[in-house]
């Protein structure tokens, strides 16, 4: 199943599914069918309710598949033709770093630029050097340490937004990745989506002790779609092609075979933490290859971007023009930002 959140107009986010090609509120399946389903009227009642909700959801999309055709259009409106949030009201937001190679190469090019820097140059050698050295084992009884950073709550966003380019940077940037969304511990693991962690890379190195403020807590940032896509649906999200599209034309490309930690390891580790609620996204990490940070090759203001994940569908924002002049960027300017300086 593909669940989403939608709104047509001004009207408040409805908790929904796909069928066909099709958006339906929950609502409109209960009201239509007459079936009494309090677990469906939102997301936070869909994720605590696992797995008798999901077992609902699927009764009610299959009675609504054989009768979609006689409503009217109102009630079914095209997916296209609305506005897909966030697919689940999100409790919580953590994105770790379990793709390594990523994280080398954005290293190696921050490098590039950092490296006559006294106070950035020492900090990212001792990353790269951390990276790239395997963890001793835990103790006994204590799940495998995974890092992870804790994301800007008031800054997630749906499909097809325009991300506001911060003035502070000149190496604005995406960072395409696969997240699991947390159910409940009757269910873990109540589906995946893509995750769009953008990230303002020029102010990055200064950042890699100390929490990641300016780099990664610009509004709209963490930009989570278009669906939540059920883990029979996904089958294997270890091995997941990915493509992002910038204006048209592919750009970069990678896999998902490259996230060295699975979901129940996260979990693991973050419950050995604190309680999980339900609702709390985890992203696993960058896709190597595909950001403008693994290749030096950074996109322009106004670049429409769509990232496609096989099976969880194409994630889809634009990077706005900057609104005012840009502050002076460490790194060199690029040609394409001389006319906002």
């Amino acid at each position: 199943m593909k669940l989403i959140r939608f709104s047509q107009g001004d009207s408040k986010p409805r908790f929904g599914i796909v069928i066909g090609d099709r958006a339906v509120a929950f609502t409109t399946l209960t009201q239509r069918s007459g079936v009494a389903a309090p677990e469906l009227s939102d997301s936070r009642a869909y994720l605590a309710g696992l797995p008798a909700s999901e077992l609902a959801a699927r009764e009610l999309a299959a009675w609504g598949e054989a009768r979609l055709v006689e409503w009217p259009e109102g009630e079914k409106p095209k997916v296209q033709d609305v506005r897909l949030h966030e697919p689940v009201e999100v409790t919580a937001l953590f994105d770790f770093g379990l793709t390594p190679r990523h994280l080398k190469s954005s290293a190696e090019t921050m490098m590039r630029y950092e490296k006559d820097n006294p106070q950035t140059a020492p900090l990212l050698q001792a990353f790269a050097t951390m990276v790239m050295t395997k963890p001793s084992a835990p103790p006994a009884g204590v799940p495998e340490r995974l890092s992870y950073y804790k994301c800007n709550m008031n800054s997630i966003a749906g499909d097809g937004e325009t991300i506001p380019w911060p003035l502070y940077t000149s190496r604005l940037d995406i960072e395409p990745e696969l997240a699991v969304v947390y159910g409940n511990p009757q269910q873990p693991v109540a589906g995946f989506c893509i995750f769009n962690d953008v990230s303002a890379r020029d102010v990055q190195a200064q950042e890699l002790f100390g929490g990641f403020c300016l780099a990664k807590d610009m509004d709209k940032g963490n930009q989570l779609g278009p669906y939540l896509v059920t883990a029979d649906e996904v089958g294997d999200p270890y091995a997941l092609e990915v493509v992002v599209k910038v204006d048209g034309q592919v750009r970069y490309q990678g896999s998902t075979t490259e996230i060295d930690h699975k979901a129940e390891e996260v979990f693991a580790w973050l419950g050995f933490i604190t309680s999980i609620k339900p609702g709390t996204v985890m992203g696993f990490g960058t896709i190597p290859d595909c950001t403008g940070l693994d290749h030096d090759d950074f996109l322009d203001p106004g670049a429409a971007i769509e990232i496609c994940f096989e099976r969880l569908g194409t994630l889809r924002c634009r990077f706005a023009q900057p609104a005012g002049r840009l502050l002076p960027s460490r790194w060199p300017l690029r040609p394409a930002l001389q006319r906002f300086c």
